[in-house]
């Protein structure tokens, strides 16, 4: 038995060099889900790996070197096919969908077809590597149609789990989607299926019903986590201690409160600013001694509402520190870019208050980082009740992120409470934090497919 772990890409991106080819390692939220259990549970990598300008031969070669130093196995699509599915259908259809944002949905760009030839392409990879017993979990929205394919090719011969990041809509939303029944079929056929909160797993269930389809064979809510101490070891280093002592010199006697978030509509961000506004407005004594950061990492910009979003983010910005703030005293920093891991440790450690106002959200782990690198502080998050995550960390400050005046008086409850109520949030936080790790969030919804797999992987006890 092994355990094949499928995912649109893989974490691994490709560079030529002189000598033929170099790798390196991607993050985000799947990538750090499965950080952690790489040394406990025995596991390959499936993923797409762009094929632009590459010969046969020097596919094989990525193949074979990925398999050899990665145990990874890399799906080469082309990159019209790839773009059909990926922007034409995945972005374009099912990410809004997912996320009740139906308004966007693009139907006039319903690229379907291109979509079930993506999720074949990766079947007929699978089927030439799977054997009898394997365990192979699909991950994500880009591959909704796979186990329908697999288990058509394969049979019962293996089992097939699925895991959805987003989170999972109500009928009214689902029923914008032309392919629904199509989709729950394919997710029915798997053995487990499983969701961030019950709340998804809920809406599921209605969906089947609404659709006369038969619920799957187990489904469940299974929350993914963090590694914390990936966290709590990069505050010990001497470059991220230096950084925490520049920003603690930087920003003396403010309040530093902290955003951070790709820049998808999803996020709420122009939100998030307008409230940071009205806060500075409404409550004076913090108008000169708290300070916004936020860190904006660019997300789809080939999209151009995307580019519209960023752009109208950016123009709220330079309103508020124009209107309110001064040359000496700027009021919101925004970061359009990624920041290094030692940078983004330092910011969790001075941060006052973390501020999330996602729209809909999966689940957020900037959250949980957020809490890893708080133990000494005690930092308050201001939290989206309309995250995955809030189910997780109930000891933070629950607003809605469509109502203006909750954020602004979250922030202003965030900054005002007491340090024994600080202490009591934050430690409902930080136990909940090591009860929902992203090995235990593995191994969990292992436990829920099979009681045998830790013998038959080899995994360590």
């Amino acid at each position: 038995m092994k355990l094949i772990v499928v995912s649109n890409r893989l974490p691994i991106s490709v560079k030529r060099n002189e000598k033929g080819f170099e790798y390196f390692h991607s993050s985000g939220g799947l990538v750090t889900g499965l950080q952690s259990i790489k040394d406990k549970i025995n596991f390959s990598w499936f993923g797409n790996i762009s094929s632009k300008g590459l010969t046969e031969s020097e596919e094989e070669q990525i193949r074979n070197e990925c398999k050899e130093k990665f145990n990874s196995f890399p799906v080469f699509i082309d990159s019209k096919l790839n773009h059909d599915s990926y922007n034409g259908f995945c972005n374009a259809i099912l990410w809004p969908m997912l996320h009740h944002f139906t308004d966007d949905v693009n139907q006039t760009n319903y690229n379907y077809e291109a979509y079930i030839t993506y999720n074949s392409q990766f079947c007929d990879r699978l089927v030439e590597i799977a054997e009898e017993g394997d365990i192979i979990w699909v991950h994500d929205y880009h591959l909704m149609a796979l186990p329908k394919l697999l288990r058509e090719r394969l049979g019962d011969k293996v089992k097939i789990m699925f895991f959805l990041h987003t989170p999972f809509p109500t009928e009214v939303a689902l029923n914008t989607l032309k392919c629904r029944k199509f989709i729950l079929n394919s997710l029915n056929m798997c053995d487990l299926v499983s969701f961030h909160s019950y709340e998804y797993v809920l809406n599921y269930i209605q969906c089947c019903v609404d659709n006369k389809i038969e619920e799957p064979k187990k489904i469940d809510a299974v929350p993914i986590g963090i590694d914390p101490t990936i966290f709590t070891d990069c505050l010990k280093k001497s470059e991220t201690q230096e950084k925490i002592e520049y920003y603690l010199h930087k920003f003396k006697d403010k309040r530093i409160i902290l955003g951070v978030d790709r820049t998808d509509y999803i996020k709420g961000i122009p939100q998030r600013m307008i409230a940071f506004k009205n806060f500075l407005n409404k409550y004076e004594k913090y108008r000169d001694n708290t300070v916004l950061i936020q860190i904006a990492v660019p997300s789809r910009m080939e999209v151009k509402e995307y580019q519209a979003y960023v752009s109208y983010t950016n123009e709220i910005v330079s309103e508020v520190n124009s209107t309110i703030g001064n040359v000496e005293d700027t009021k919101i920093y925004l970061l359009n870019k990624s920041v290094d891991f030692t940078t983004l440790c330092a910011l969790y450690y001075v941060s006052d208050v973390l501020l999330i106002t996602s729209l809909r959200d999966g689940m957020n782990l900037v959250a949980m980082e957020y809490i890893a690198c708080q133990e000494e502080n005690k930092g308050v998050i201001v939290l989206s009740e309309l995250t995955g995550v809030s189910t997780t960390l109930p000891g933070s400050i629950s607003v809605n992120s469509w109502t203006i005046e909750e954020i602004t008086d979250g922030l202003y409850k965030a900054l005002e409470v007491s340090s024994e109520e600080r202490e009591i949030r934050f430690r409902t936080n930080f136990d909940n934090l090591y009860k929902f790790t992203s090995y235990e969030w593995a191994e969990n919804n292992l436990d829920k497919l099979c009681e045998d797999w830790r013998e038959k992987l080899n995994t360590e006890e």
